[in-house]
């Protein structure tokens, strides 16, 4: 039967419906952005990219070519720039310069996306997540800073190659802005941050736990807006990635790369936005986390037009499917 949800952390309202039910079928894997072209951020095509910002490499790095193993470029797609910020107009219309930064990182250097690279190389990708957002963050006027990955055409992905878009703004986030004022109200009825309360829950009841180690947990929201929804929260409090340090990067990077491998394993390699939330300041009752999307549903009039997502997979289920996944890994190794 279905169930309306409140989600915790935002305004909506989430319509949980079994009824409708996934097939097998439904499980599309990620199909490729350019077909058989040659891609753009593989080794030799260096020139034929933006800017180059930084790379990293076991030997001589340099934008020709070379022994990098991941580079951060200019978005070769940007459509904001860093100029100054205005906004002119009255009540009813208003608008403003285009202003931001936008940075691409490649990721590897070959074809190979996150749950199949090795376990130091997804630390440094990490450690790379982090310098590149704290220094954005750190921008004068920047309000919001973001990380995204879309993997697969569906997913919005403008190339095969694995990569990460970063994204520093003078206003703020919708999603975020919603999570705050959440959280902030949270706080002050509670005296304690809704996200830490919402862990602390969860690993209590377990029911929706998917994994977890000493100092980070995986779940399925209790109000997930879309199938196999999946977040990854750091179990001590932190509004940014200021305190992810380098003892506790590994605990991340093997749960990061455990779930995706039972996402693939499950749900037969879906296209899917993995995004992380976070503030450029330390606040009480905020808290960073990686929200996993899989791309299995699409909105419909009724979705556009209400405001509700409706989810035909019961987070309980979706837990309990990428709990098995996992284990079958454990086996097979």
């Amino acid at each position: 039967m279905a169930q309306f949800r409140k989600d915790p952390f935002g305004s909506a309202w989430v319509i949980i419906s079994p009824e409708r039910g996934l097939e097998a079928s439904d499980f599309g894997s990620a199909s490729t952005a350019h077909g058989n072209e040659p891609c753009p951020l593989c080794p030799g095509f260096e020139h034929t990219t933006g800017a180059e910002i930084m790379a990293l490499g076991p030997g001589v790095v340099s934008a020709s070519g070379a022994d990098w193993r991941m580079r951060v470029i200019a978005n070769p797609q940007a459509i904001l720039h860093p100029r100054a910020f205005s906004i002119v107009g009255g009540e009813l219309f208003r608008q403003a310069t285009g202003s931001g930064v936008q940075e691409l990182i490649v990721e590897h250097r070959e074809h190979t996306q996150l749950d199949g690279m090795s376990l130091e190389h997804l630390i440094d990708l990490l450690k790379l997540y982090r310098e590149r957002l704290n220094l954005l963050a750190r921008w004068p006027g920047v309000k919001h800073v973001q990380l995204t990955r879309n993997v697969g055409r569906v997913a919005g992905a403008a190339f095969d190659h694995p990569h990460a878009q970063l994204l520093a703004l003078p206003v703020g986030s919708r999603w975020v802005d919603e999570e705050r004022t959440a959280a902030a109200a949270y706080y002050d009825r509670q005296g304690r941050c809704l996200f830490c309360a919402v862990i602390e829950a969860e690993l209590a009841e377990r029911e929706r736990i998917i994994s977890h180690n000493e100092r980070f947990v995986a779940l399925a929201p209790y109000a997930a807006k879309t199938p196999f929804e999946t977040w990854l929260l750091p179990r001590q409090h932190a509004s940014n990635l200021n305190t992810l340090t380098s003892d506790t990067l590994p605990y991340l990077a093997d749960l990061l790369r455990g779930v995706l491998r039972a996402i693939n394993a499950a749900l037969n390699t879906p296209p899917y936005n993995m995004m992380l939330h976070l503030i450029p300041s330390e606040e009480a009752g905020y808290h960073w986390h990686i929200e996993i999307l899989p791309r299995l549903t699409t909105q419909a009039g009724f979705d556009w037009g209400s405001g509700f997502y409706i989810n035909p997979t019961p987070p309980e289920d979706a837990a309990r499917f990428l709990r098995e996944a996992l284990a079958m890994q454990e086996v097979s190794r």
